[in-house]
């Protein structure tokens, strides 16, 4: 539910009251919270708004290496909605504009908040979650725990240009990571923690010619932590430089067709073992969605996929959607994960868990 009012001179009050209630076979969770809630004020060259925010960044879709603003709600595993699963994050924005075609961007983040990891129990939890959990509960291992929700200033920085034919912004992050570390200090004692994030990225896109757009993304992170999971196995944590690029392109067709293609490599520069999200060195991937509209577009019917080629692991989700006038959608499809000899990649391990769903949207 959101109570939204505008004033002149650009003030602005927005306020959002969310429920979320998950099932899962027989875990199930009720959490009502706010949501996005912010105010908002202009001042000569200044934006300011402040308050729980969320935040886009970046040029990628579905994936992002620039994306970082918001921590997010991983309940759902790989099923999560990218768009849907961001947690609102308390910070000030200020924005100034330098001119029509340049402005600056700052976010300052007073509170650091985690990602909220799926429950232990739960179809979603990775083996590298499992392994911690039994050595804990049933090997008699510590876990020394920093908090994931502590006073700890983070901020970003970013400069934004557009022009006629191209738009590029640079951006400067100083964050914690959002997913814990943990590192095996011995074979009875582990350490959790949230190390520092500090990534130099730019993003932005080209129009090659009327209908051809280009978008991209570079990202550096420097002496990014690790932890390392390998041969089922939580070993000591280490730490690289990490390298990350996007190139992306989407087009909409005639008929009502749509198409959005992405490629992507993630390199660790310095690479000692595999992590629980990236077993390789140097990594591959493309994200597609295809979707084609039917009787006047109240009808589409879309195909979401994403593709490592080094590991052999895909997601797929086939789904429908019906708009029944302004007020009501329907959704239904499948979520499908697939692995290749890499039973324990990121994506691999959920290979079973191949779910159908459906959702209702009812707007008032």
């Amino acid at each position: 539910m959101n109570v939204e009012k505008e004033w002149p001179q650009g003030k602005k009050f927005l306020a959002s009251i969310n429920g979320l209630y998950y099932q899962e076979d027989d875990n199930k969770s009720w959490s009502f919270y706010l949501g996005e809630t912010y105010y908002k004020f202009k001042a000569k060259k200044f934006d300011f708004r402040f308050g729980l925010l969320t935040e886009t960044l970046g040029s990628g879709d579905k994936i992002s290496f620039v994306d970082k603003l918001n921590s997010r709600r991983y309940h759902a595993g790989l099923a999560n909605d990218y768009n849907r699963d961001k947690k609102e994050v308390p910070a000030i924005k200020t924005t100034y504009y330098v001119n029509k075609k340049m402005s600056l961007d700052f976010h300052f983040l007073p509170v650091f908040q985690a990602s909220d990891l799926p429950d232990i129990f739960g179809r979603w939890a990775t083996e590298f979650q499992r392994t911690l959990a039994i050595a804990v509960a049933f090997k008699g291992a510590k876990l020394i725990q920093e908090s994931d929700n502590t006073f700890r200033e983070q901020y970003h920085v970013a400069f934004n240009s557009s022009f006629r034919r191209y738009e590029i912004r640079y951006h400067y992050f100083r964050f914690k990571e959002r997913l814990p570390v943990v590192s095996a200090l011995s074979e009875s004692l582990f350490r959790q923690n949230y190390p520092l994030d500090e990534t130099f990225a730019l993003d932005g896109n080209i129009t090659l010619k009327k209908d051809f757009l280009v978008r991209y993304e570079f990202a550096f992170t420097k002496d990014k932590t690790y932890s390392s999971f390998a041969d089922g196995k939580i070993g000591s944590h280490y730490r690289s430089n990490a390298a990350n690029m996007l190139l992306g392109t989407d087009k909409n067709y005639k008929n009502s067709l749509y198409v959005n293609l992405q490629t992507l490599v993630s390199h660790i520069v310095d690479f000692v073992t595999p992590t629980p999200f990236q077993i390789y060195a140097t990594e591959a991937l493309a994200t597609f969605q295809i979707k084609k509209g039917y009787s006047n577009e109240t009808i589409f019917v879309e195909l979401n996929g994403v593709n490592n080629f080094t590991t052999g692991e895909y997601i797929l989700t086939p789904q429908v959607t019906v708009q029944k006038g302004d007020y009501l959608k329907l959704v239904g499809g499948v979520h499908l994960n697939g692995k290749s000899s890499e039973s324990l990649g990121p994506i691999g391990q959920f290979d079973f868990n191949n779910t159908p769903y459906f959702e209702t949207y009812v707007i008032f």
